[in-house]
């Protein structure tokens, strides 16, 4: 809206009156109504959004102006089953498991009434996947994709950089079985959110790299729920941002029973007047005993003008835990710089070659590190 940026009460009054769309009337938006009509949306001055306008993301919803393709472009092996939420059995592949609880997560109510694309997936049980599952572009700018990898089975998930207002991705990795989720998240002017859930059930394990630029806001929000006895996630994140781009990345581990392990690795470079803000936080729940967790997040601020916010927290209602966490915020390595170009590398080279090793300790794997674009 020019001129003003919209509240939280105005955009909840739009979709109030404006009422969900007819695709995939299976979808139950009762919930979604609900949540925005009793609790609302998050306010822009809201704790949740300290260091991000929600308000700006209003704006892009109100407007409607968000380009999106016209088809949908994914690519599968066969022994997985994909299918669009327009085909009513698409909801028989995931089943009622739910992975995040809509009231702590309201933009994904807004997600539900304004849903326009829609992907299940659904692994086998025993499928060791042949090829990897690589969604390239949905038809709308508010997208679900729900994930089944059922027990003992694996799958490559990759999210390929593509345009939309709010995408939520919910996974459900059954007993044994282990699903590996690749997202490269490029530059871009836009405005978008998403929401990553996803439940480990015992013996899972759910594998998370990221790589993300700089937009002019881009919020990430993942939860990742350790449900089974021994469940384990890793979680591994690179970003670069520059210019006046802005990325919030909020993660949060629930450790739910004993013996799970998470580990959390994240690399960031800010340069310009850019913004950048990594709120990670590790939950130990009462009885989860065993649990192992670690986050390890490191800065560089390439320019003084530049921000990063690293908060990692800890909440432990468990008495016998191995965990830890550690964030630092620190400028370029001048040296290194100098070493690169004592070697007759130019500046600006010798400044992306440092860049990129230091992004590389995040993504250790380098065929991922390749598949994200990270790279020496």
């Amino acid at each position: 809206m020019a001129g003003s940026t919209p509240d939280e009460a105005a955009v909840a009054r739009r979709l109030l009156q404006t009422g969900p769309n007819d695709y995939a009337p299976w979808f139950d938006r009762n919930a979604c109504t609900a949540v925005i009509a009793d609790q609302g949306l998050p306010a822009i001055r809201s704790e949740a959004w300290k260091y991000t306008n929600v308000g700006r993301w209003y704006e892009t919803v109100l407007e409607a102006t968000r380009p999106v393709h016209r088809e949908t472009v994914v690519e599968s092996p066969e022994e997985v089953d994909v299918r669009d939420f327009s085909d009513t059995r698409a909801a028989d592949l995931f089943g009622p498991q739910a992975t995040f609880d809509l009231t702590r997560y309201p933009l994904a109510a807004v997600n539900g009434l304004l849903l326009g694309a829609g992907l299940a997936i659904r692994v086998p049980a025993g499928c060791q996947a042949s090829q990897t599952v690589r969604i390239s572009h949905l038809p709308s700018a508010y997208q679900h994709c729900l994930v089944s990898v059922e027990a003992g089975a694996a799958v490559e998930l990759v999210e390929e950089p593509s345009p939309y207002t709010h995408r939520i991705v919910e996974a459900v990795v059954h007993e044994g079985a282990v699903l590996r989720h690749r997202r490269r998240q490029a530059g871009a002017s836009t405005r978008e959110c998403s929401l990553v859930a996803v439940n480990v059930a015992t013996g899972g394990r759910y594998e998370l790299s990221q790589l993300s630029l700089g937009a002019d806001l881009r919020r990430n929000d993942i939860l990742v729920t350790l449900a089974g006895d021994g469940a384990e996630t890793a979680l591994q994140s690179a970003w670069r941002v520059d210019g006046r781009a802005h990325l919030d990345n909020q993660v949060a581990v629930e450790h739910t029973l004993p013996g799970g392990t998470s580990r959390q690795t994240y690399r960031g470079v800010a340069a310009g007047r850019a913004r950048a803000v990594l709120n990670g936080r590790i939950h130990i729940a009462p009885g989860a005993q065993h649990s192992d967790a670690t986050l390890s997040t490191k800065n560089l601020l390439a320019d003084a003008t530049a921000e990063v916010y690293a908060k990692p927290e800890l909440t432990i209602f468990a008495n016998d835990v191995k965990c830890s966490h550690g964030a630092t915020v620190g400028a370029m390595d001048e040296d290194a710089v100098h070493y690169f170009r004592s070697r007759g590398i130019d500046e600006d080279r010798a400044r992306g070659l440092f860049v990129r090793g230091f992004l590389r300790e995040a993504i250790d794997d380098l065929a991922v590190a390749e598949t994200l674009g990270v790279v020496v």
